[in-house]
């Protein structure tokens, strides 16, 4: 066989691989949607927020485990790309992270926003229910119960408070992982009177960025700084400290 039939019969084998891979992820996509479409919101007026009502903490863990396969590998990447750039360069203009400092980030995905702490110095790891295979930067966790122990932190980071199953089980667990002083910085969509949207893996909403942020200071966390933001999608840049 010449070289420029074995060439083109890899580049064939290799085009078939990712088309395949495509199909397989957008049927994915597809029995998740159907899935979340038959979960109801339910709305909490005391607190401003929708919830989803999964019928079972199980059913929830299934859905969002499942939201790395869906994603298409060459969206994933053009997305890391911007956020990993955008997260650390807000990071650093916050001034609220120390060099040496310890950074856990919670439901961390692929590690985007732990290459950022890195970046400025941080011991950084992260926690995800499905970080996917040979991932340096994240942990199989869940931020429900998160596996490290008490004061064991000094910063905490999550952009996914819209996945929370529990807010006060994600909160209890942030102030006993987060060392006293600490810092934890959250990143969210603007909610529905912003451009917030309600996904198929989105398992919380809120009308207005206060209503969600007053969980947290009902427990006695005090805001620093709120910081607008545009890329790679509209939202706050939260500082809070306990």
């Amino acid at each position: 066989m010449s070289r420029s039939k074995e060439s083109s019969g890899r580049t064939g084998r290799g085009w078939w691989a990712r088309t395949r891979d495509r199909f397989q992820r957008s049927l994915r996509a597809a029995r998740d949607r159907r899935a979340a479409a038959a979960i109801a919101w339910v709305a909490d007026d005391s607190e401003g927020l929708r919830r989803r009502k999964y019928d079972s903490y199980e059913q929830y863990l299934a859905l969002q485990r499942s939201k790395l396969e869906t994603l298409q590998p060459e969206w994933l990447e053009r997305y890391d790309r911007r956020y990993h750039a955008a997260l650390a360069e807000r990071l650093r203009q916050s001034g609220a992270v120390v060099p040496g400092s310890s950074a856990l980030c919670l439901a961390a995905r692929v590690g985007t926003e732990v290459r950022s702490f890195l970046d400025l110095g941080c011991f950084a790891v992260g926690i995800d229910l499905n970080p996917g295979p040979n991932n340096r930067y994240v942990l199989v966790g869940d931020f429900h119960e998160i596996q490290f122990p008490d004061a064991s932190a000094d910063v905490v980071f999550t952009n996914s408070l819209d996945h929370a199953f529990d807010f006060d089980r994600l909160i209890t667990e942030i102030l006993r992982v987060l060392r006293p002083g600490g810092r934890l910085i959250l990143e969210v969509v603007d909610g529905e009177e912003g451009e917030g949207s309600s996904g198929m893996y989105e398992a919380a909403q809120w009308r207005r960025v206060d209503d969600l942020l007053a969980l947290f200071t009902r427990r006695g966390f005090a805001i620093e700084s709120q910081t607008p933001f545009q890329s790679p999608w509209k939202g706050v840049h939260v500082v809070m400290s306990r």
